[in-house]
């Protein structure tokens, strides 16, 4: 099953929205074809959009899971509205259609209303008693897969770990998007179901820790030994750890897709392997407490690993967001009234650098220095442009950074001197005064009047545009410090 399109309203932040979503089999798929990123501001409804797809998927089955919708109706200063709608477009395969006359693949539409009156909602869908949804209702069928995992998630540990407590208060395919609704939601330790596919099934087994190690970074790999506690043994760097003694990071990475895995394993037929399963995998802050040398690959190995999954993913990282392409992009942001809107936009970011992206529609940063810095270069920027010579050469070396990053010697380089003068510390000699002074080129008024005329954007763009400038400069110091060095 995949998701191609939800049309939602009333729902929290979003007035009226339709997003679409890349999926395998689409027309004109990006590189990544079955990844959709969501990117917004905190509290535009990026969460909400996850949410609206697994309940849409479940509206059928959900009224009778154990969820308990808490204030998904729209409010607004006129009071909270009436209701809120959610219809999706779905593509079912075979393995959504088991039971049914029904041939892969299939387009269907289901739709769902969330009627509230006066305090209590309730989630009520016409799919109910529709012979197409049956496979929804057994929960060993591999029908309908959507795991969802929240910006809390967290794994039990594996002692204290029981299926028969969370079976009686929730059904399994709620199980699977809980954490998107309710704190506290704890995911399915690898010790509690793996070693049993190592006795039973070893094909399986091995298809787990290949899927597991396959999307891990370099240097990580998980081992088939255990402690006493039922934890598994990771190998990083060389060394020995047992699962709750890694890093933030690679537990609440390994966590989620151990979990995902589970459900997978758990809903497959025995001879059908794991990555020919469909899904859809809705995951909230897809970089959460990863280090940027990961988030550049996170997604791609995902996307790649698990083919027939379909992402769904929320984030705040530009670099995240920078290995994909526009195509695989979503923008929230609320309109004139404050309610959130989704859009595609057709501006290219992938392969740029965080601070272009952070600068761009996606992000909408004016600027990625500090604003103290922002006010310092509007400051000196005004200073230049009434002929202040100081203040050209206080700007452009703002602009440049500390010149002891390029020379690494504690001598800084004046990027106004044609010859490449060298000054030590802030002192300024009467001659590099008169340098100063002379150096007024039109490059140097260019740059000052690229960030005066338009606010700190245009000062960030003005930085975007200067690296070959930098280089310039880095040679001009490297030749005066040879010629020092001759003489």
């Amino acid at each position: 099953m995949f998701v191609k399109s939800l049309r939602i309203s009333n729902l929290r932040s979003i007035a009226s929205a339709e997003v679409s979503f890349c999926h395998p089999g689409s027309e004109e798929p990006p590189e990544l074809p079955n990844v959709t990123l969501l990117l917004g501001d905190n509290g535009v409804g990026k969460t909400s959009v996850l949410r609206a797809v697994a309940l849409s998927i479940l509206s059928p089955l959900i009224e009778s899971s154990g969820f308990t919708p808490y204030n998904l109706v729209r409010r607004t200063g006129a009071g909270v509205m009436p209701g809120a709608g959610l219809e999706a477009e779905l593509v079912l395969h075979e393995q959504d259609l088991t039971g049914t006359r029904h041939s892969a693949p299939l387009n269907v539409e289901v739709t769902a209303e969330i009627v509230r009156r006066g305090d209590v909602e309730r989630v009520v869908s016409p799919a109910w008693g529709d012979n197409l949804w049956e496979g929804m209702f057994h929960e060993s069928s591999p029908a309908f897969l959507v795991v969802g995992y929240s910006a809390g998630r967290r794994v039990e540990g594996a002692a204290s770990f029981d299926t028969s407590i969370r079976a009686k208060s929730r059904n399994i395919r709620y199980q699977r998007v809980a954490g998107l609704f309710e704190e506290g939601v704890t995911l399915t330790p690898l010790g509690a179901w793996l070693p049993r596919f190592q006795g039973e099934n070893k094909g399986r087994y091995s298809q787990v820790i290949r899927l597991i190690n396959d999307l891990l970074p370099e240097g990580t790999r998980i081992t088939d030994q255990m402690e006493n506690n039922g934890e598994y043994l990771f190998e990083h760097n060389g060394t020995k750890v047992p699962f709750g003694a890694m890093s933030d990071g690679y537990r609440a990475y390994i966590g989620w897709i151990a979990d995902l895995l589970y459900h997978v394993c758990m809903g497959a037929p025995k001879g059908k392997k794991l990555v020919d399963n469909y899904g859809v995998v809705l995951v909230d802050e897809i970089d959460l407490h990863l280090h940027p040398a990961w988030q550049r690959e996170v997604v791609p190995q995902l996307a790649r690993a698990l083919p027939n999954l379909q992402f769904v993913l929320t984030t705040h990282s530009p670099i995240v967001a920078g290995t994909l392409q526009a195509a695989n992009i979503r923008l929230i942001e609320p309109d004139e009234t404050g309610a959130s809107t989704i859009q595609r936009i057709n501006e290219r970011i992938h392969g740029l650098n965080a601070d272009q992206i952070l600068v761009s529609s996606y992000f909408g940063l004016e600027s990625t220095r500090a604003p103290e810095a922002v006010n310092t270069l509007r400051s000196l920027s005004r200073k230049a442009r009434r002929g202040d010579d100081d203040a050209v050469y206080a700007f452009l070396k703002e602009l440049s950074a500390e010149s002891d990053e390029w020379t690494g010697s504690g001598e800084a380089f004046s990027p106004h001197s044609g010859s490449g003068a060298a000054r030590s510390g802030t002192a300024r000699t009467g001659s590099a005064k008169k340098s100063a002074s002379a150096s007024k080129t039109p490059a140097s008024a260019a740059a000052v009047n690229k960030t005066s005329g338009g606010g700190a954007k245009k000062t960030q763009r003005a930085e975007n545009a200067s690296g070959s400038s930098r280089a310039s400069n880095k040679a001009r110091a490297k030749s005066a410090r040879s010629r020092r060095k001759d003489q």
